[in-house]
């Protein structure tokens, strides 16, 4: 008797899950879209010296698994998507820019934003406020969502080899050349060990993402010098 209801009962439940990883892909990816459409205006544009971008500020176009946002529906998602499509103002915000980060041989192009907030991370990637600034001596570090559904942001990082060029152009239009010089996996009880601020350190930068591959908290780590060439 029971494998008489069981098949039935795990077949639904298999289509529910099936049904529901669907819409998650359909919405992030659409989400993803609009994002990247904001970002790609930003890296259009000409840069100059304290440059200030406005960005659409609703929870709409959070990221999957995004913290300290709005619960909505599927539908509601999209519609305020086919809104902000259509020239709503659903709300805008102001993003300070950083630099440009490329790894050309990742294919990645990021805004890097000043502000270290869930917006911010929307459109780019941050700057940590308690590190140097990039290009100064000590520590920059830049951290990014690795958005696995749609492949974007710093999804492609851990494939960065050691003697991996990487850009920065600043505001200004000045580019800085670094070189991977380690890449690690780090639990969080050792993150502290990678990400020091001290203004002792020489010119360097630290680049961060997940590594849930790896177990929960955990992140990749890669570090940059300055380019020799």
């Amino acid at each position: 008797m029971k494998s008489k209801y069981l098949r039935p009962v795990a077949g639904f439940v298999l289509a529910v899950f099936s049904i529901g990883g669907l819409l998650l892909f359909v919405e992030e990816y659409a989400k993803s879209y609009f994002r990247n459409t904001v970002k790609d205006e930003v890296l259009r544009r000409d840069t100059s010296d304290d440059v200030v971008y406005e960005v659409p500020a609703g929870d709409y176009l959070s990221v999957n698994g995004e913290e300290n946002t709005d619960e909505e529906s599927f539908a509601e998602g999209l519609l305020e998507i086919a809104g902000y499509c259509a020239g709503d103002d659903n709300g805008t915000a102001d993003l300070h820019l950083a630099g440009i980060i490329t790894i050309p041989d990742l294919g990645i192009e990021e805004p890097v934003w000043e502000e270290n907030t869930n917006l911010a991370m929307r459109y780019g990637v941050i700057l940590m406020k308690e590190s140097a600034r990039i290009g100064q001596k000590g520590n920059s570090i830049i951290v990014g969502h690795r958005n696995t559904i749609t492949h974007t942001v710093f999804d492609k990082l851990p494939k960065i080899r050691k003697g991996d060029e990487v850009i920065i152009t600043t505001p200004d239009g000045f580019e800085q050349k670094y070189r991977v010089n380690g890449t690690y996996y780090c639990s969080p009880y050792d993150l502290q060990d990678y990400v020091g601020t001290s203004s002792d350190h020489p010119v360097m930068i630290t680049l961060i993402t997940c590594a849930r591959e790896k177990g929960n908290c955990w992140r990749f780590i890669a570090t940059l010098v300055p380019s020799e060439d």
